[in-house]
């Protein structure tokens, strides 16, 4: 596995900025919830192992199975008084997650995501895991990466702006190795390791620091996370003076189905707050965006995968906005300000919040 490190890429190709598609009614809707599957016999360890195996396909198609009845996406209407855009131009990155299904909502984001930003295309895509359902890539010669990768993602708009992706847990079902090989590749596929960050630069002067995460050991056994959340420090005690974006699969906070790891908050709360001004997450299939804590803001950007895996979401007590069915998140980076937004599977913007350089998420 390459070794990860602090990646320095070609700086910013400035050009005018364009206005998002205009605002509409948009919405949410409804997945059921895993349950009501017991085990008498719990504490005997086959028994364990025959209810793993029977929930297997449960969960898989959990992530997969589409609930088109239950689409309310034009039920709630869009909030007003969003606020302005600093003026100039930015770094802009598109971001969304759980998006590898290769089924007609796939295509529909994608299309929508080329739609929205056609004259005036994103920096880069950061992926935030669940590249390939159900269980990752096989090799780099997998059919999959032409099925799910090379040919939604291709024509004169994707083929001049590079991935980053980060690994899921769909994608650690099998071999993630292959998804960084694959870098080798194809040049727009910049996975130079599990964990791995680089720099870019922000029109106006300054740069962004990127920090993609490998969350899934980050929740296991500590013996398997000391090493990166080790490197996650050491990166960041350079990174000041400019925007500190992390990203990673599994969320801090959500109101989503999967609800946070304790273990996953406990060690990396402390890496990332205050040092970091946003947090980009996937593994519930929507887009929220809330407080992780008081000084690290985190966007859920999971509807890659649009109709083909809608999940229930539910507003917290600090939730900003929350919607499913499909969608993603973007970022526009300026010197002093960087701009959240949240957009449907039909490229319509349904939030926005600005982050001060030197405010707090509640600023």
């Amino acid at each position: 596995e390459p070794r990860p490190g602090l990646l320095p890429f070609p700086p910013h190709r400035g050009r005018a900025r364009r206005d998002p598609l205009p605002p509409s009614r948009v919405g949410g809707s409804l997945c059921p919830k895993a349950g009501g599957l017991t085990n008498p016999n719990a504490n005997d360890p086959m028994s364990r192992k025959d209810t793993l195996s029977f929930l297997i396909p449960f969960l898989v198609a959990g992530c997969l199975y589409p609930r088109p009845l239950l689409d309310d996406i034009h039920r709630v209407p869009y909030p007003a008084n969003l606020p302005d855009l600093p003026p100039g131009e930015s770094l802009d990155v598109l971001v969304f997650g759980d998006w590898g299904t290769g089924g007609p909502g796939q295509r529909q984001v994608s299309r929508a995501m080329e739609d929205a930003y056609r004259f005036d295309p994103p920096n880069m895509v950061l992926t935030v895991g669940d590249n390939f359902y159900p269980s990752g890539v096989e090799s780099t010669d997998d059919p999959l990466w032409n099925r799910i990768f090379e040919k939604v993602y291709s024509g004169p708009f994707w083929d001049s702006i590079p991935f980053y992706p980060s690994l899921g847990n769909h994608d650690r079902y099998g071999n993630a190795l292959a998804q960084i090989q694959y870098t080798g590749i194809n040049p727009r596929w910049r996975m130079r390791g599990a964990h791995y960050a680089f720099r870019d630069s922000i029109p106006g002067g300054g740069s962004a620091l990127f920090i993609a995460m490998d969350t899934g050991p980050l929740q296991g056994a500590r013996n398997a996370s000391v090493a990166q959340m080790a490197w996650m420090d050491s990166v960041l005690v350079a990174s000041r003076d400019q925007w500190v974006v992390a990203y990673g699969h599994h969320p801090l906070a959500s109101g989503g189905w999967h609800r946070p790891d304790d273990r996953f908050r406990d060690r990396i709360l402390p890496i990332l707050s205050g040092r970091a001004a946003i947090y980009l997450a996937g593994h519930n299939h929507s887009q929220e965006l809330l407080p992780a804590s008081p000084s690290l803001l985190q966007a859920v950007c999971g509807g890659g995968g649009g109709r083909d895996n809608p999940y229930v979401v539910h507003r917290t007590e600090e939730t900003m906005s929350s919607f499913t069915n499909g969608g993603w998140c973007y970022l526009r980076i300026f010197p002093r300000v960087l701009a959240v937004e949240l957009y449907n599977r039909e490229g319509q913007l349904r939030f926005r919040y600005l982050i001060h350089r030197s405010e707090g998420p509640a600023g």
